[in-house]
This record gives C-alpha cells, sequence and structure tokens, in this order.
C-alpha cells in the first residue's frame, strides 16, 4: 500500500471510529510547508463541509473569518498554523466539528514549532521559544485520540478501534433533554411571574444558543410574546439561534439582525444599546459570563422577564466567575431565580477525545483550589518564576483563578502568562494560591519613538497606559520612564474583601520600586464595584475612554499611582482637569454612564482642601429657597464634582439631575417620589449635608 492510500485510510477509518463512538479526532501533519499542503491533497477534503483557518486559501479551501462560522457545522476543520495563530479561533472552530470529524493542523515539526511560534507572536518577549506551544505539544504526546504524522517519517496508527459488540453506535436525538428542559423553563420566564430570571449554564457544544432561538420560536408559535430582545458579545454569537428559529418558523425571515414573524420580531442588539425606557416582552442575554457584573446589575434591575445564559468552560470566557460573582446578587434582588443545566454534548458524546484534549491543554476546565484554613493569617506573596509556571499545579491555580474572577478570560490570556514578558505575583494560602497579580513592564522607550507617540505617528504594540498618558498630555515623560501596569488582578471568591487584593497591590508596588518605576498603573472597564477598589489603595483616577467596549458594554478606565515625587504632582493636576471635564463630558461624550459608576469616581475628594466657597454659598441660598434650580444648577454641578459622594445620601439621586441630565419625572420614577418637588427635597438634603462637613472643617 503507498503512503498516500495508508494516510487516506488512516484518515477514513478515523471518521468511521469517530461517527460510531460519537468522537471527533485531532491529526497534525508536522512538516515544511509544500509537504503539509501535499497531505492535505491527499485527502481529498469537501469544501462544502470543511472549515479551514489560514490566511491564504489552500486548494479548494477558502479561509473563513470567525463570523462565518459561527453556529455552523462541519466535517473538517483544517488549521494552517504557518499563517493562523490565534488560539482563541483554533478553539471557536473546533466547536464547529460534529462526531466523525477531523481537526487538521498543518505545522512545523515540533522540535521546531514553538520557535516558529514565537517569532511569529505578538507577545512581548525576550524568549526564543513559545512556553506555552511547548504545553500544548506535551499534552498532544499524552492524549488519545490526538495524532502526529510527520514529513521525518513518523507515523500514527488508528487506536479507536470499532467495537460493536461491546457497546451499540453512538445516536443524538434533537433536541436534547436537557435542551428540551431549557426551552421550557425559558418560556415559563414568560408565562409565569415577573421578577423570576433563569440563568442557564453549559459548557461548549451543549445547544445552548440554539435553545434560546428554539424558545423564542415557540413562544411566537403561541401567539402571546411579540417583543423579544437579544444580546451577546456579537450578532457572530447567536447565529445558531437565528438558525434555529428559521428552522422552526419557515416563513419567517431574517433581516439584518432581526427575526421577523407575522407580528412578532426578535431583535439582536450590543447590550449597551439595550434602552431600559423600550419594552421588552423577555429579554434573552447569551454569554452573560461575557459582561461586568454591573452590567447584569442593571439589565436584572430593567427587565423583569430575562434569561441569562453562560458558558461554564470556553473560549467566550468562564461561567464559573458568572456563578460566583452574579448569584450573590440574584439571591439578595431576586430570590427566587430559577438554573437550568445542559450537560449532554449535542455534537459529540460525551467521551470526545478532542473535547478532553482541548480542556486538558488549554485548561478550559481550571479551578482554584481551596485553603484548608478560613485564617488567611499565614499569607505569602512572591514572584513566580519561569520554572513555576511550568508545572500544572501552579499554572492550573493560577489560571483557574484568573478564570473565576475576570469576566473575559480566555486561552489566548493563559498563552499571555507563559510567553509574555508579564510579571506573576501570587498571594499562597496552605500552598494554595487565592490571588494572583499580573503586571506588565512599560515605558523606557527612546526620544524619538516618545515623540511619534505623543504627535500621534507611531503606536508600537504595548504599553497601554504609558502611549495614552504621554499623547493626551503631550509628555515623552510616560513612555520614557519605566513604569508597571496591573493587567490582571484576582482573589479567589471566599477570599474577598479580606485585604489579599491590597496586599498584592502592596506587593505590585514594590516590586515595582525595586526596578526604579516612576508609577504604577492599571487600566480596566469602569463599573461601581471595581472603582473604589483603586482609589481605596492609593490610584488616582486620570482618563475615561470615549467609546464603550462592543462586549462588555463599558467604559475604559485609567488610574495610576505615582512612585515618585516628580509624578505625584503630574497625576494631581492630571486628575484635576479630569474632574473639571466630567460635568460636561458626562453630558456629551459620556451620556449614557451609570450613575453608579460616575458616583464612584468621584469620590476620594476633600471638600476642605478645594476653594469653592462661591459654590457653597449658592448651594446655601438654594438650600434656603433663595435661588431656584435653574439659577443654582451650575454651581450645584461644580459641587458634585469636587466632593466625596460617598458620604452624602442621595448622592446618586444628584447626579441624574445635576451631571446625566435626566428629567424630573424620570427620577422621581427610578426613586419613587413626589415629581419634581420630591426630588428637589432631597437635593436640598444632601447639599445640607455637604456644608455641614464643611462648617465643621472649618471649625476644627
Amino acid at each position: 500500500m503507498s503512503a498516500d492510500t495508508e494516510l487516506r485510510e488512516f484518515v477514513r477509518q478515523l471518521r468511521g471510529a469517530g461517527r460510531y463512538n460519537g468522537h471527533r479526532y485531532a491529526l497534525f501533519l508536522c512538516g515544511a510547508v509544500p509537504w503539509g499542503q501535499a497531505q492535505l491533497a491527499i485527502l481529498d477534503i469537501a469544501s462544502n463541509d470543511s472549515l479551514l483557518l489560514a490566511e491564504y486559501a489552500l486548494l479548494d479551501l477558502s479561509p473563513k473569518r470567525a463570523k462565518q462560522y459561527l453556529g455552523h457545522e462541519f466535517s473538517t476543520v483544517v488549521i494552517d498554523a504557518y499563517s493562523a495563530q490565534a488560539v482563541d479561533d483554533w478553539l471557536a472552530a473546533a466547536g464547529t466539528l460534529i462526531a466523525g470529524g477531523v481537526l487538521i493542523v498543518l505545522c512545523p515539526e515540533f522540535d521546531q514549532w514553538p520557535e516558529y511560534f514565537q517569532g511569529k507572536s505578538d507577545a512581548a518577549a525576550d524568549k526564543l521559544e513559545s512556553s506555552f506551544l511547548q504545553r500544548i505539544l506535551s499534552k498532544v504526546l499524552d492524549s488519545s485520540g490526538v495524532y502526529c504524522i510527520s514529513q521525518q517519517g513518523a507515523s500514527a496508527s488508528v487506536t479507536p478501534l470499532i467495537h460493536p459488540s461491546l457497546h451499540p453506535a453512538w445516536t443524538t436525538a434533537l433536541p436534547t433533554a436537557d435542551q428540551r428542559s431549557a426551552v421550557a423553563a425559558i418560556v415559563r420566564v414568560y408565562k409565569g411571574r415577573a421578577k423570576r430570571p433563569l440563568v442557564i449554564r453549559s459548557d461548549r457544544g451543549r445547544g445552548k444558543t440554539s435553545s434560546l432561538g428554539m424558545a423564542a420560536a415557540e413562544l411566537f408559535m403561541q401567539g402571546m410574546c411579540q417583543r423579544i430582545a437579544m444580546t451577546a458579545p456579537n450578532r457572530a454569537a447567536v447565529e445558531a439561534a437565528f438558525k434555529q428559529m428559521q428552522r422552526i418558523l419557515p416563513a419567517g425571515k431574517i433581516v439584518d439582525s432581526g427575526f421577523y414573524f407575522e407580528n412578532c420580531e426578535l431583535i439582536f442588539m450590543p447590550v449597551f444599546e439595550l434602552n431600559p425606557n423600550q419594552t421588552w416582552d423577555l429579554v434573552l442575554v447569551d454569554e452573560a459570563a461575557s459582561l461586568p457584573v454591573s452590567v447584569l446589575h442593571q439589565l436584572l434591575q430593567q427587565h423583569p422577564r430575562i434569561v441569562f445564559a453562560t458558558t461554564v468552560h470556553g473560549y467566550e470566557g468562564s461561567g464559573r466567575g458568572f456563578d460566583i460573582r452574579f448569584k450573590d446578587i440574584l439571591d439578595r434582588e431576586r430570590p427566587q431565580w430559577r438554573r437550568a443545566e445542559l450537560k449532554v454534548p449535542v455534537r459529540w458524546a460525551i467521551d470526545d477525545p478532542l473535547e478532553i484534549w482541548l480542556n486538558e491543554a488549554f485548561l478550559l476546565n481550571a479551578e482554584p483550589q481551596t485553603p484548608v484554613s478560613n485564617l488567611l493569617s499565614n499569607i505569602q506573596i512572591r514572584v513566580l518564576t519561569s520554572t513555576d509556571l511550568t508545572q500544572d499545579l501552579i499554572l492550573k491555580q493560577v489560571f483557574g483563578l484568573l478564570v473565576q474572577a475576570h469576566y473575559q478570560t480566555s486561552p489566548r490570556d493563559l498563552q499571555y502568562i507563559l510567553d509574555s514578558s508579564c510579571v506573576v505575583l501570587v498571594a499562597e494560602c496552605d500552598s494554595c494560591v487565592v490571588g494572583v497579580c499580573q503586571l506588565l513592564p512599560e515605558g523606557g522607550l527612546d526620544e524619538d519613538i516618545s515623540a511619534a507617540i505623543i504627535t500621534g505617528q507611531r503606536r508600537p504594540k504595548g504599553h497601554l497606559v504609558a502611549q495614552r498618558l504621554a499623547h493626551l498630555n503631550a509628555s515623552a515623560d510616560y513612555t520614557q520612564h519605566v513604569s508597571f501596569r496591573v493587567n490582571r488582578i484576582a482573589i479567589a471568591a471566599e477570599c474577598r474583601r479580606r485585604g489579599v487584593g491590597r496586599q498584592l497591590l502592596n506587593a505590585a508596588e514594590e516590586y515595582a520600586r525595586h526596578n526604579n518605576a516612576s508609577y504604577l498603573s492599571s487600566s480596566f472597564a469602569a463599573s461601581s464595584d471595581v472603582i473604589p477598589f483603586w482609589l481605596q489603595n492609593g490610584f488616582t483616577a486620570l482618563w475615561l475612554g470615549s467609546r464603550r467596549d462592543t462586549s462588555s458594554g463599558m467604559y475604559s478606565l485609567i488610574v495610576a499611582k505615582a512612585l515618585k515625587p516628580e509624578f505625584e504632582f503630574d497625576f494631581s493636576e492630571i486628575h484635576t482637569r479630569f474632574l473639571n471635564d466630567l460635568p460636561w463630558s458626562v453630558r456629551h461624550v459620556h451620556a449614557d454612564i451609570s450613575a453608579d459608576t460616575l458616583s464612584a469616581l468621584l469620590t476620594g475628594k476633600s471638600v476642605v482642601s478645594l476653594g469653592f466657597s462661591a459654590d457653597l454659598h449658592v448651594a446655601l441660598r438654594y438650600c434656603r429657597q433663595e435661588l431656584i434650580f435653574e439659577q443654582a444648577a451650575a454651581g450645584l454641578t461644580r459641587l458634585c464634582s469636587q466632593v466625596d459622594l460617598r458620604l452624602f445620601c442621595d448622592a446618586e439621586l444628584a447626579i441624574r439631575i445635576l451631571l446625566l441630565g435626566q428629567n424630573w419625572q424620570s427620577v422621581a420614577g427610578q426613586y419613587q417620589l413626589d415629581g419634581r418637588a420630591g426630588v428637589e427635597e432631597k437635593l436640598r438634603l444632601m447639599f445640607n449635608q455637604i456644608m455641614a462637613i464643611y462648617k465643621r472643617a472649618e471649625e476644627v
């Protein structure tokens, strides 16, 4: 038998075994580019049933982007690893494979690939070889159902033999029992009592998104539910839901981001376009784990009939973190919320070797460990070495903690930990990692590059905060001086609000000082549950992005802490300008920012140290009703941007009226007050409190 025939027969047997067992397999073709493409040609892959991830077309296959294949199914996925480096895309593509499917990877020889991969990677580091890829390849060699054929002569043999006498052929009936239960639960959210939200959890490939579409179609068929809103990180992520609706309701039409059937409509929109003033019969939130808690909380408050669906382990983000962060809010505000879980895969068997390998190699199922002691009296903080990160026990805890704590963590973050120049600090208790802090070095750029950054002519990779501050303030100091940016900080759920985060930041500051850094910084999605942590630890808010993140729906915030005297003055000046600009920006740039986020940004101000006696006098006259609101509004607005609003009752009410410009009736309705008169009574109460504190401070 010729080598060509052997390869073709090998893959044919793989597919046959896979269809019988409900399995999918991976095949690595290791060698030079022409050799790999020649092997691919031997396999006679059907272009209409195959997906290619590559920079250029191969044979009759054209490469596709994520939005072109999410929600579709294929029997073959080909990854040209010479040109397709995005690991998140690898996993997204693998998720489209059906039972009997084969993931084919064209790649260099394993002993050459880590160096090639690192050279093509945008992870800034001095490493010659990718530790991330070395880890992936080590798991290839340890896994069943993953095969390698090398140009150097190594070959594979088929081990997943079919044994009809041992078990019957794998079959799946769609929808699965789990899906039917989920659909019934979604329908119950609409038909049952309001304010009883549903949370659907599943691993990848369990038909979660399809279940949302099935439920919407069933409600439309019954003619009761007419307006459904659906949101997700992007439209492509919910393609499966639209396909199910079209299958069940062939008379319906998909137009742009909507599905229309008779007098019913389902509209997809980004989360920040979900207007609370619009009335929806039902709201479906897919991949809820990709949203910050504050956004989820807002959706919960605004929509009485809502479903949150999330992936527990996957490239979309972690549902584990979603569970931990959001469950307390649900228990407190919607105690009758319900949960549904999808456990059975739709397109492959529960013991699928490809899923097992992907979970292990990319740590999709990583979980942090829980310390034996609950006292946290023996917390130790240390900087992990590259050797530490090669140990599975430590790496799984570190990555599991990041997955648990952050709403957007993907396999690419694992690559970043292992291959970039980031510094990883951990807090340990009883040999368990209970806290992680990632530091990225920034700055140290030369004068010419810094000048080009300031004028907007250059934007080198990395140095996110340093470049932003240099450009905004026309100062090369921020890019020429060395600094460190806190890229991620994560604390175990059972250890939060117990000082572990503060200890990690203190250790990060000590590390930065030891390495002659001028300042420590961070950039994150601005939300009321995150901002106070940074401000309470001595960081100063310096910049608020002008565009919302399309996935999280939040604005980016930059905070920094000076480690050298000259930067203390600079940051104080920038912060003052930031506060002075806020009253204008919330009207013209950040008009849709939430009141609680704005309130968090305005914390930490000392009324005593600010010369605003004229505005205080205006507030005094307003409280005495000597001035009407319209005459006092400008002075009252300035006061709101200069005091620590946490100290005063009804601060968010004042923000809605003075900074966000919301109308009297809207605010009165939100706080159950008697129109404008009731709102103004609350305003006067707050400004009386401000003046009382100022008066006491003057007397000291």
